[in-house]
């Protein structure tokens, strides 16, 4: 017989393991452009004469990439969807509609595009791809609709004077269930309810330079 899924995955004990820097990138309505995570291009290298009237001066290094608004934490790789928006929500609470009951947050990874960067060289360069993570609904704490892993106890956060519920079948997937790399970045799009009060549909990406 196979083994659970939840078997394979190695354990992270989190008093044993030091948590690594992780940029977790924000837009209300939408993710950012993947345009707007660009490095931009270094000089090209030139062999030529470094002396004389024909030499080539040294150039100034490109200016650093100015990145969409973030925030700067640090954390695990068993880190889930559900503590992201906690951590979110808890240090910017401004980004939530009032009422807050209703908001999607949606979840999508940000990795260099490393198999191009190799084929294309430097043409390539500095070129990030997408996939979708899945995304958590915040609810009244009395919620009925929760997802399959949501306990009695777990998963609520108190935002304004009531406290709330962040719930969904994907609030309980890890970074290490999406094969996060230190160094990727994470992006989350705040949709708020629809004007009729219901939840807005998930946006879906796909996977890809998208």
């Amino acid at each position: 017989m196979a083994a659970p899924r939840d078997a394979l995955k190695p354990q992270i004990d989190r008093q044993k393991t030091t948590p690594f820097h992780l940029k977790l990138f924000y837009r209300v309505n939408s993710f950012n452009p993947l345009s707007e995570f660009a490095v931009p291009s270094s000089p090209s290298s030139y062999n030529g004469p470094t002396s004389g009237p024909n030499a080539i001066r040294a150039r100034s290094p490109p200016p650093a990439a100015r990145l969409p608004a973030h925030l700067e934490i640090y954390t695990w790789q068993s880190c889930t969807l559900r503590e992201l928006t906690q951590l979110l929500t808890s240090a910017l609470p401004s980004l939530l509609p009032d009422p807050a009951v209703g908001t999607r947050i949606c979840f999508r990874l940000i990795y260099p595009d490393t198999k191009s960067a190799a084929t294309m060289g430097g043409d390539a360069r500095g070129r990030y791809l997408s996939k979708d993570m899945g995304s958590v609904v915040v609810g009244p704490k009395d919620s009925p609709y929760r997802g399959e892993n949501d306990d009695e106890n777990g998963g609520s956060a108190a935002t304004g004077p009531r406290a709330l519920r962040l719930q969904g079948n994907d609030a309980d997937k890890t970074l290490q269930d999406w094969r996060f790399v230190i160094g990727d970045y994470v992006d989350c799009a705040i949709l708020p309810p629809l004007e009729d009060g219901s939840v807005a549909p998930p946006l879906i990406t796909g996977r890809g330079p998208g």
